[in-house]
């Protein structure tokens, strides 16, 4: 089988090599998150408290950023996140399946990020994308936890923080693994996206 077959989406071709990126980065990414970083998010927001997601949620979010940067076609950020967030429910993640909503709040805002740059491999669309990772995080932890009930300047300062760290932290972090990854040539088609013709 050719790493060049694969499924066809409307305009775009997801070849095999493609799906098996995303399937890799996901299972790894997984695994990862439930056992290394769920344990040290535990460990930070029990010191710091909410603000402390600002220093965690950058290592869930960049899993989605990698894939992307490497498979830089519509729908790979969120599809790679979801699958993400499935492993990590199924490895056994401290937080349950409300990862799940997490994952997919994070996985659009990383779409949203790239889709604003046409799916460029670039670390501006790769640092955007980490931010509204963060915007989605944020939304997912006021919602969820009942952080409504903060003032509107923690509050504000809350989703500012999650956005910096995971745009930052996230965004360079994962632009890194890809540039090696790429280098290494393992790195899916060089194009934005491929049309199908």
């Amino acid at each position: 089988m050719s790493a060049n077959t694969g499924v066809a989406v409307g305009k775009y071709r997801y070849t095999t090599l493609d799906i098996l990126i995303i399937a890799v980065i996901a299972a790894i990414g997984g695994v990862v998150s439930a056992y290394v970083v769920g344990a040290w998010a535990k460990f930070i927001e029990g010191a710091m408290g909410p603000f402390g997601a600002a220093l965690n949620n950058p290592f869930f979010i960049f899993w989605g950023i990698v894939a992307v940067l490497l498979v830089p076609k519509p729908g790979v950020a969120i599809i790679s996140s979801l699958l993400t967030g499935i492993v990590e429910v199924v490895a056994g993640s401290l937080d349950g399946s409300i990862v799940l909503v997490f994952t997919l709040l994070q996985g659009i805002g990383v779409e949203l990020g790239f889709l604003a740059f046409r799916y460029a491999r670039s670390l501006p669309a790769a640092i955007l994308g980490g931010a509204l990772a963060g915007v989605g995080c944020a939304i997912c932890l006021t919602l969820v936890f009942g952080f409504t009930k903060l003032d509107p300047i923690p509050l504000v300062a809350f989703f500012a923080a999650l956005a910096i760290a995971d745009g930052l932290i996230g965004g360079i972090l994962a632009w890194v693994i890809a540039q090696g990854v790429g280098r290494a040539g393992f790195a899916g088609e060089r194009e934005a996206w491929q049309r199908v013709g």
